[in-house]
C-alpha cells in the first residue's frame, strides 16, 4: 500500500473501481481504494493519511452507512476535501445529504468525468453542491 495516496476512491463494483483508478492514475494521482464505508473510514483515520480528494459510490453494497456517511467523515478531518459523488439512483438526494463543494456524477459515466470533476473541485476559484 502507498503511504500517502492523493485520492480515496470508494466504489463496490470491481470494474468501476478499476476504471475509476486507471483514470485517476493515469492522470497522476496516488490512488487507495475501499469497497466499503468500514475499509473507507479506516483509510480516511490512518496516521498520518492526507488525501487531496474523495471519490464515492452512495451504495455501497446492504451497508447501514453509505457514502454520504464518508463524504461526512472526510469533512470532519479535513473541511475543504474535494467530494465527487457517483451513483445510479441518488441524483436525487445531493442537495439534501451531500457536502458543500462536492459534484455528483450519475451513473453510468464515463471515467473522464470523474477526473474532470475533481479537478475542477480542485481549482481555488470552483464553489459547487449543496450549500456551495
Amino acid at each position: 500500500m502507498i503511504a500517502n495516496p492523493s485520492i480515496i476512491i470508494v466504489e463496490d463494483e470491481d470494474l468501476i473501481q478499476a476504471m475509476l483508478a486507471c483514470e485517476f492514475e493515469d492522470g497522476g494521482f496516488t490512488v487507495a481504494q475501499a469497497t466499503n464505508v468500514e475499509q473507507a473510514i479506516f483509510l480516511l483515520d490512518r496516521p498520518g493519511a492526507e488525501y487531496r480528494a474523495l471519490v464515492t459510490d452512495i451504495r455501497l453494497g446492504h451497508a447501514e452507512m453509505t457514502g454520504w456517511d464518508v463524504a461526512r467523515h472526510a469533512r470532519e478531518i479535513n473541511p475543504r476535501t474535494p467530494v465527487v459523488y457517483i451513483g445510479g439512483d441518488s441524483e436525487c438526494d445531493w442537495a439534501a445529504r451531500g457536502v458543500p463543494n462536492s459534484i455528483m456524477i450519475p451513473k453510468p459515466f464515463v471515467p473522464a468525468q470523474v477526473l474532470s470533476a475533481i479537478s475542477r473541485l480542485m481549482s481555488p476559484r470552483t464553489i459547487r453542491g449543496p450549500g456551495g
